[in-house]
């Protein structure tokens, strides 16, 4: 019980403070001299009750001449405290082992929003890396249904126009395709621009070679860009089927696509993305633990190897979350995406109409965040007049939506809980423009008034098995099954890390769910009758996204602290006790402590494990990034991630519609 206890301690208050440490924790064991002057100068024998006798099936000793103390033999004569490793050991294992992994997170991709933001993005990954995996491949998806959407909708320039789209879902999780549409039908339908505007149709172009929308899938495929510019003869005849199919466009087609596709080109060139290099240091990470293994193979090191094995398995739960952060990219200006979609809009409303520019409708939702009223609660679009929830005293000026200077100066500080961080959203849904998008799809049925986004949730089935089955499990075998065999000190400390993270998933379900009642306040049509009457729907525990984004980082910062300490404890020595290295977690009978070095062939046996299980969760994690950037969400990646060649291909597209906008 007294070893119980003070693992436990150990676990929850670990250097909390020096005077505490000093006087419950003792460092007076040295098991390498308690083995030299105890252990291997008492004889074996099985009438000794000093020792413990473990026999096979057959009733024969295992391991003939290994003597195997008991428990409280451990206690009386090794000592009842812990004992720290050298510390040549600890800095070694460290820089073997821990040290790459901690570098990876250094190639995680966030908006340079400050330091704070940066220190809440780090901790968010540590401490509840499946809601920022959740967060990452609902942003992914959103992204690929919104290239789906214009792709069948038959939009001319859909890449650029899914562009826009996508980013409008990091300036306050809005989604302007609906609006697009409409405003489309609207200027098909009653200001002469014809049925076929903006439309692909290739029975009325036949000749159309190349349009805006399959120029980067031309471009970008294997071999093509060598053999198109490998001659001056072969860009020329490139550059003349683009005029062809340029030349196949309306003036007003030509005139809208260009100021299109100009605001989607400076939104990819104002885009931070570096998927090559984060392949790189993924890769270095597995070379770095390669030659981790093969020193501790040469040297043979320490039996504490596998236990360190084990902490960088489970620290492996970057791997995905770092890779597609770099597929997502980041803007290297918060602000530059609404200057570039303001612009898009004045350009459009000077050149055409205001009709015109209601294809990208105004970020109207940004004046919410900025007056510190998120997520009120409405059924349907924010309407453009002035909103009668909002004192006047306290807008800018009587207009709105508000001038573009008031957008760019309230947009800092709200974007981190606003839509500019990937690895934040409170609600995983595609849409707020309808009731039934403003109700979080995690939900469950009965307190459900609409139905649920599967895709959502699948995702999140995804994430917790990610995470749990491919980082923790392996983990936890590495430990379970390093002798002496069980669940002992570092298998619970590894299984209260895999707690943390699911509580930190909880209480960030907890905070969405608390922030969700603000959609249900105002608006009865939002929920029916019966829901209302057995649910209040005057809650005073309604939080703000500014509120619930601050106890998300105090929160955040706690666990990934706990966390560190608990990794911290293992590698110094906490857990190198007489409790720790017996079975009494285990309820082992009798339990017993083996400080014998491995032998040769408990050497060998360990590395057909330690090698393996680690190799295998670290192979999953690559395939399940290439199935999601392949085959599930193989489109998603072009809108941003264009690379140098896509960029050229971008630049050469707007210039030749610059050229022949007025032909």
């Amino acid at each position: 019980m007294y070893g119980f206890l003070q693992t436990s301690g150990a676990i929850l208050l670990l250097l909390l403070s020096t005077p505490i440490h000093g006087s419950i924790w003792q460092n007076n064991v040295n098991f390498s001299a308690c083995y030299q002057d105890f252990v291997s100068k008492i004889p074996q024998s099985c009438n000794d009750d000093r020792q413990v006798c473990v026999n096979n099936t057959f009733g024969e000793i295992i391991h003939p001449g290994h003597v195997y103390i008991t428990y409280d033999t451990c206690l009386r004569e090794c000592g009842t405290g812990f004992g720290f490793w050298d510390i040549k050991d600890v800095l070694l294992r460290i820089s073997l082992w821990v040290t790459p992994a901690i570098v990876l997170i250094a190639h995680y991709h966030f908006p340079p929003l400050g330091a704070w933001n940066s220190i809440c993005v780090v901790v968010h990954v540590l401490a509840d890396p499946i809601d920022t995996l959740w967060c990452l491949l609902t942003r992914i998806a959103i992204r690929h249904d919104l290239l789906n959407r214009a792709a069948k909708w038959e939009l001319e320039s859909a890449g650029a126009i899914a562009t826009i789209w996508a980013t409008y879902d990091e300036l306050g999780f809005q989604d302007p395709s609906e609006d697009f549409r409409t405003a489309l039908a609207a200027l098909r339908r009653n200001h002469g621009f014809g049925e076929d505007f903006l439309k692909v149709d290739e029975n009325r172009r036949p000749d159309r070679a190349i349009t805006s929308r399959s120029l980067d899938s031309t471009l970008t495929a294997k071999g093509r860009i060598k053999a198109f510019f490998s001659s001056a003869q072969s860009q020329q005849i490139y550059l003349d089927r683009v005029h062809r199919a340029i030349l196949n466009l309306q003036t007003d087609e030509r005139r809208m696509l260009y100021h299109i596709e100009l605001a989607a080109q400076r939104l990819v060139f104002n885009r931070q993305e570096s998927l090559l290099t984060t392949w790189i240091s993924i890769f270095g990470l597995l070379s770095a633990l390669m030659g981790a293994f093969v020193r501790t193979w040469t040297e043979r090191l320490n039996n504490q190897t596998a236990h360190t094995i084990a902490t960088v398995t489970l620290l492996l739960v970057i791997v995905p979350i770092v890779k597609l952060s770099g597929n997502l990219g980041a803007f290297t200006s918060s602000t530059a995406p609404i200057d570039i979609i303001e612009t898009l809009r004045k350009d459009l409303e000077n050149e055409f109409s205001t009709e015109v520019a209601a294809l990208f409708p105004p970020l109207r939702k940004l004046l919410d965040l900025s007056l510190n009223q998120p997520n009120r609660a409405r059924c349907g679009p924010i309407p453009m007049q002035q909103d009668e929830s909002i004192p006047l005293t306290h807008l800018p000026s009587q207009r709105f939506p508000p001038p573009r200077a008031m957008l760019l100066l309230s947009w800092p500080p709200v974007a981190p809980y606003a839509g500019l961080n990937s690895s934040y959203r409170p609600f995983k849904t595609l849409s707020d423009s309808s009731c039934k998008s403003q109700t979080p799809r995690w939900l469950p049925r009965f307190l459900t008034p609409v139905h649920r986004h599967r895709k959502s949730s699948l995702l999140l089935f995804i994430s917790a098995l990610w995470i749990l089955v491919f980082c923790y499990v392996p983990a936890l075998v590495i430990s379970f099954l390093t002798p002496l065999r069980g669940f002992a000190c570092r298998s619970l400390a590894w299984t209260v890390i895999a707690t943390c993270w699911i509580v930190s998933l909880a209480t960030s379900l907890l905070l969405s769910l608390l922030q969700s009642s603000r959609f249900w306040n105002l608006s009865l049509k939002c929920v029916p009758d019966t829901f209302r009457r057995r649910v209040s729907l005057s809650s005073p525990l309604t939080l703000s996204s500014q509120k619930a984004w601050k106890i998300t980082c105090l929160r955040d910062i706690l666990v990934s602290l706990f966390i560190a300490l608990i990794v911290v404890a293992q590698q110094i020595g906490l857990y190198n006790s007489c409790y720790c290295r017996s079975g009494e977690l285990s309820r082992v009978n009798p339990s017993y402590v083996n400080l014998n070095p491995f032998t040769d062939k408990q050497f060998i046996d360990g590395w057909k494990m330690w090698v393996p299980t680690p190799g295998a969760a670290f192979l999953v994690s690559l395939a399940g990034i290439l199935i999601i950037e392949r085959v599930v969400f193989v489109d998603s990646g072009q809108l941003f991630s264009k690379g140098r060649e896509g960029r050229e291909n971008m630049l050469v597209w707007v210039g030749c519609l610059e050229t022949r906008i007025n032909q």
